[in-house]
């Protein structure tokens, strides 16, 4: 047996939990520092610029987040296959869900015709759009290649080759830091140098992911001939992907939404939104990477029926993500000054971006019970209950609050809707969870 699966059926529990998180952390910590970088780089452009970046950051996180429908739904499928040793439908899973990816990244080729549109119904002014879509229309052809990405990600580390699925991560955001001053200083390609660097990065993490099936250094095999379309493959797939895909989806929506409303407060507002939520989303890669190794770690064990490793995995995964999440949150509060001058010259974007990352920071530390409770919700066959809350902190709470707030306190009251929805979610989560645990319901 692969020492990788080894270590998930009978290792220590908490050695097993870093070996498959925190190589997931570090991939998407240097994914979120290298939007981090572009950020910084494409904010010398100007506050324009910035807006641009800030307007499109929504459209371009809920296409690839259909991926994770893919990529997390088949990853949980493959990885509860292989806890029952059942290899040969593992492949065909495995092979499904790579190729449902790819049709996808061509088929949303299609909403390049309607970007103007999109773009302006999000937020976009006359004087950011021109930008926008400059940015965007690049990195929708770039899709192609990352949607399908994404996906490999997952499988990858379905079957236990973290190291790879983090390396990739890795090579692509250091080649996305190199080429990014390159096309947009040196080359004075400006906005659109920043996308074609972000392209050329994603193709390269690709073409790592999908050699690895491609000559057959795994252990599940790709092939075409396993290719289905049938039910068994995609109700399991859908069931666990729907709801981590109405995640991302409704984070989107949130996004655009506040997006809209700080709009109305002018394009410095939008600008120092846009910083807020890269630097928070620094600490949310970080919580959600631990989350997929998580449900790799559970995901097999509930497929190999040990229910007792899933229960002790759970508990050590909310006690570490709820401590994660206090020290990134107070990380946040206390640097945020630094971070936010090295963005912006303008004393109305450093003043805004304070009040906006102090809103967002305050509360964050709640996140961290969030996304264990939904992962263990929907890897355990709750499958109801799990998308209600997958959706609750960034879409049935989010809207509603947010638009209370901003007619009650305007600006102020769309910095600090975010904090108050993590508040009701997880204060709603906790319920449901001493529910069903009075119930006997749970583990």
């Amino acid at each position: 047996m692969n020492n990788q699966l080894e270590l998930m059926r009978k290792g220590n529990i908490k050695k097993a939990l870093i070996h498959l998180g925190l190589p997931t952390v570090l991939g998407l910590l240097m994914t979120g520092f290298y939007n981090f970088v572009d950020s910084y780089f494409v904010a010398q452009l100007g506050t324009e610029a910035m807006g641009a970046i800030s307007i499109t950051y929504p459209l371009l996180t809920l296409i690839p987040g259909i991926a994770l429908l893919f990529g997390n739904g088949g990853s949980a499928f493959v990885s509860r296959l292989l806890g029952s040793n059942n290899t040969d439908e593992a492949e065909k899973v495995l092979s499904s869900t790579i190729a449902y990816a790819i049709i996808f990244g061509i088929f949303i080729q299609l909403a390049l015709f309607f970007l103007p549109e999109l773009l302006t119904f999000m937020g976009a002014s006359e004087n950011v759009l021109p930008y926008a879509l400059e940015y965007s229309q690049i990195l929708f052809i770039s899709f192609i290649f990352h949607i399908p990405s994404i996906a490999l990600m997952n499988l990858v580390r379905a079957e236990g080759a973290i190291g790879l699925s983090m390396a990739s991560q890795v090579v692509g955001a250091l080649l996305n830091i190199i080429l990014d001053p390159l096309f947009i200083f040196t080359f004075n390609m400006g906005i659109r140098g920043a996308a074609i660097a972000t392209g050329i990065s994603q193709f390269v993490a690709f073409s790592m992911l999908f050699s690895y099936y491609l000559f057959n250094f795994s252990i599940l095999k790709f092939s075409l001939k396993k290719v289905k379309l049938k039910k068994w493959i995609i109700i399991p797939i859908l069931q666990i992907g729907i709801p981590l895909f109405s995640i991302n989806m409704f984070q989107s929506v949130s996004l655009g939404l506040a997006n809209k409303f700080a709009s109305f407060y002018g394009d410095n507002t939008v600008a120092a939104l846009g910083i807020v939520n890269r630097v928070i989303g620094m600490s949310t890669f970080a919580i959600t990477g631990f989350s997929r190794g998580y449900q790799t770690f559970i995901s097999y064990n509930f497929g190999a029926k040990n229910m007792e490793r899933v229960k002790e995995a759970t508990k050590v995964a909310v006690a570490w993500s709820l401590i994660g999440a206090v020290i990134l949150s107070l990380l946040q509060v206390i640097f945020s000054s630094s971070i936010i001058n090295a963005f912006s010259e303008s004393q109305s974007v450093i003043l805004k971006a304070n009040s906006a990352m102090f809103a967002g920071s305050i509360f964050f530390w709640t996140y961290g019970f969030q996304a264990m409770g939904v992962i263990y919700l929907l890897t355990t066959g709750k499958t109801m209950i799990g998308f209600l809350f997958s959706i609750a902190r960034q879409g049935i709470l989010f809207i509603p609050i947010i638009i209370i707030l901003n007619y009650s306190f305007g600006e102020l009251g769309v910095y600090y809707a975010q904090g108050i929805t993590d508040v009701l979610t997880s204060l709603l989560l906790i319920t449901a969870f001493l529910y069903y645990r009075k119930n006997k319901k749970l583990l």
